[in-house]
């Protein structure tokens, strides 16, 4: 059997404005053909579990590309073009597969198509005809009635930390085989409530998303069930189909996907309230740390996550930081190239003065005018060990680590989000060792760090990943939906609500 896959990936914030042409992919992975193989067979990604899922079936596997940008704003027209052309290209260079096993996102927008995913498995299913069409997602994917019609199964992370990536490519794979044996033959069950989680509740390691995740798993050991998938979505697509969404598929079962996808459906409206996030005020979080025994203490800037599409050069936490005098820590990380520059013609052991971040937009902090002792320069790059990715490459960008007033910030050149323990010693910072460490993220971050936490902090920051939805002014997600159309009644008032 002959499997043709491919990768177009990409989280769209469309309040971002850091537009997402070619160069964005470029920056982060862009790859053809045999390069795909030289990036990821061996290592725990999704594409990674694809190849190997082939080659545990007998299969041979034809990648076409492998297209993945940092989370960022509304592609343009031409970069998705462009890949979209590259995609369908080579699934035509390919000839006679059997099936297509791709990776999508499934929130990407661009400036023609508000959801490229059903574009792409639209393209993509002209081309294969009859043939299984089946591709993976990502957990924050917005499904849409199109995505759904034109693929046989779309497979969705269970985890947030996404952790199984892998595993959801080696499973896509052996499904196919099933549909290719004649041993499957797909109905599909799909339901969207009318909810919009923000991203620190979507964590799938406790109740309620953990709660929504260990259902579905009980529903999938069920006769005739074969995978079901639960989406939290990602709000700053701004489409309307951003939000919630549950997919069933059974081996020739309407009703019953029908059945269960309603069934989940049902159960997360019952929990809506507990999608409502409280996260901790900035001062009093640091507070708390100036006055305890043990670190480290992690504390994620959730208002500035890159993988939600912020600039990362956010100065509020850093700022505040140095107002309360607190020291030993470490701040991963701020983008800002030129301070990076400023930095390298410094030299290491030298002082410097940078204006910090704050170069984007409004919305996370104005820029530091500091002074810093050049600790680190770097090319950036390390190979993951944690559980995110395992064995794959990240780039940073030339790096530079300054101490400032006794605390390490971490200067990038490139946007990435601090996912694994390896970006610290890979600048020689032991993050054991640390009083404190600050992260940009929302949830990714607890895979590697929450072994190493003594207590992990969810800062109340501003920013285009803030949990605040109701201040962003949406203007294309359907409507109502909680809790954009709730959260500033109060309780008193959602109870109101529930008893009439």
């Amino acid at each position: 059997m002959r499997i043709v896959t491919g990768t177009i990936s990409h989280e769209t914030n469309v309040l971002s404005n850091i537009s997402t042409d070619i160069e964005e992919f470029r920056k982060r992975h862009l790859f053809h053909g045999d390069e795909v193989f030289q990036h990821f067979e061996g290592t725990k990604t999704e594409a990674g579990g694809i190849i190997e899922g082939c080659r545990q079936n007998g299969f041979e596997v034809i990648p076409t590309v492998h297209a993945s940008a940092t989370p960022s704003g509304t592609i343009t027209k031409e970069a998705f073009n462009e890949l979209l052309g590259d995609l369908l290209s080579g699934m035509r260079k390919a000839a006679k597969v059997d099936a297509a096993v791709l990776h999508l996102h499934g929130a990407g927008v661009s400036e023609e198509y508000p959801d490229i995913e059903g574009k792409i498995l639209k393209e993509a299913r002209k081309l294969m005809g009859e043939r299984p069409l089946v591709a993976t997602f990502d957990l924050h994917a917005n499904y849409t009635r199109e995505m759904v019609e034109n693929a046989d199964l779309l497979i969705g992370y269970d985890t947030y930390p996404h952790v199984d990536g892998y595993d959801r490519g080696v499973e896509a794979v052996n499904l196919t085989r099933k549909i290719l044996e004649g041993r499957l033959k797909p109905a599909t069950g799909f339901t969207q409530p009318s909810m919009l989680p923000a991203l620190q509740v979507q964590f799938t390691g406790r109740y309620p998303m953990k709660r929504l995740i260990e259902e579905a798993h009980i529903m999938e050991a069920l006769p005739g069930v074969e995978a079901i998938t639960v989406a939290a979505g990602f709000p700053w697509s701004d489409i309307p189909e951003a939000g919630m969404s549950f997919i069933v598929h059974t081996n020739d079962d309407k009703p019953l996907a029908d059945r269960l996808a309603q069934g989940l459906s049902d159960l997360a409206w019952s929990l809506r309230r507990d999608f409502l996030v409280k996260p901790t005020p900035l001062r009093e979080a640091l507070r708390h740390v100036k006055a305890a025994c043990e670190g480290p203490i992690v504390m994620a800037d959730i208002g500035d996550n890159p993988g939600g599409g912020t600039p990362e050069d956010g100065t509020i936490v850093l700022k505040a930081i140095l107002e309360e005098g607190l020291t030993g820590g470490v701040v991963a990380l701020i983008w800002d190239p030129a301070a990076v520059v400023r930095a390298s013609k410094t030299g290491v052991g030298n002082e410097v003065k940078v204006s910090l971040g704050g170069h984007t937009d409004d919305l996370h902090g104005k820029p530091l005018d500091l002074k810093g002792r050049v600790k680190t320069i770097s090319e950036g790059k390390y190979i993951v060990k944690g559980p995110m990715g395992t064995g794959s490459e990240s780039d940073m960008g030339a790096t530079a680590v300054l101490d400032i007033a006794g605390n390490d910030v971490i200067v990038t050149t490139k946007r990435l989000q601090p996912l694994d323990l390896n970006l610290y010693r890979s600048l020689g910072i032991e993050p054991t060792d640390k009083r404190f460490i600050v992260v940009k993220s929302s949830v990714h971050f607890r895979a590697a760090h929450e072994p190493i936490a003594k207590e992990i902090i969810e800062l109340d920051t501003p920013g285009l990943t803030s949990p605040r939805l109701a201040g962003f002014g949406f203007k294309r997600i359907r409507r109502p939906i909680f809790p954009l159309d709730f959260e500033m009644l109060g309780i008193t008032e959602l109870k109101s609500m529930d008893e009439e």
